[in-house]
């Protein structure tokens, strides 16, 4: 799609960006760094992990820069290329996952009664009761990143607290589940870690 004549400043602060002028690479990213990182945040669910891909998206635009054509959509390009590390960066979450997984499996005896008798419900009970035993604002901080699906930012505006805040309850909700699982078995704390990678 091909950028209109209204967009002629951007078309000229992109044909700025190819010679390698920093300043229109400083004008693009902050034209565009917000909007990109709400795209990022919203397939991937963690701040911390946006802040990353958003710097990794902006490196590969710098180190590409030749290869930007002012007179196409840049805001669409920006987007793809977000896309793509997003599902890059959850695709190899994923492979990690599976990876824990057969590792896991390989330390624990076939015989074990206990990880003969764990399936999934067994699991999720398990999560859950230890999600009970939160006190209830660090429990309702929880649910609302980890199930809700929530950003830092969102919740801390809902609850008028901080970002800080937030962050500080799940980083100790996340210890004190892992803490209880871990009692309960190995493999539970094991699927218990994943369980919070896959909905963070």
């Amino acid at each position: 799609m091909s950028v209109s004549h209204n967009d002629i400043d951007e078309q000229e602060m992109l044909a700025r960006l190819q010679l390698g002028e920093e300043m229109a690479f400083r004008w693009v990213y902050d034209r565009y760094s917000r909007a990109i990182y709400g795209n990022i945040l919203r397939l991937v669910h963690d701040e911390t992990v946006a802040d990353d891909l958003l710097q990794d998206v902006f490196v590969k635009i710098w180190e590409h820069r030749e290869h930007i054509d002012p007179n196409q959509s840049f805001r669409a390009y920006l987007f793809t290329c977000s896309r793509h590390f997003a599902f890059n960066f959850r695709r190899r979450l994923q492979l990690e996952i599976e990876a824990a997984i057969q590792m896991a499996r390989g330390y624990v005896d076939s015989d074990d009664t206990v990880v003969d008798s764990l399936n999934a419900k067994e699991t999720e009970a398990l999560l859950h009761g230890a999600i009970s035993e939160l006190p209830t604002q660090r429990q309702r901080i929880f649910r609302m990143c980890k199930v809700d699906g929530l950003s830092y930012r969102q919740v801390a505006e809902q609850l008028g607290i901080s970002e800080a805040t937030v962050r500080d309850h799940i980083v100790k909700a996340n210890k004190f589940i892992k803490d209880r699982l871990i009692q309960g078995g190995g493999y539970s704390a094991l699927l218990l870690t994943l369980w919070l990678l896959t909905t963070s």
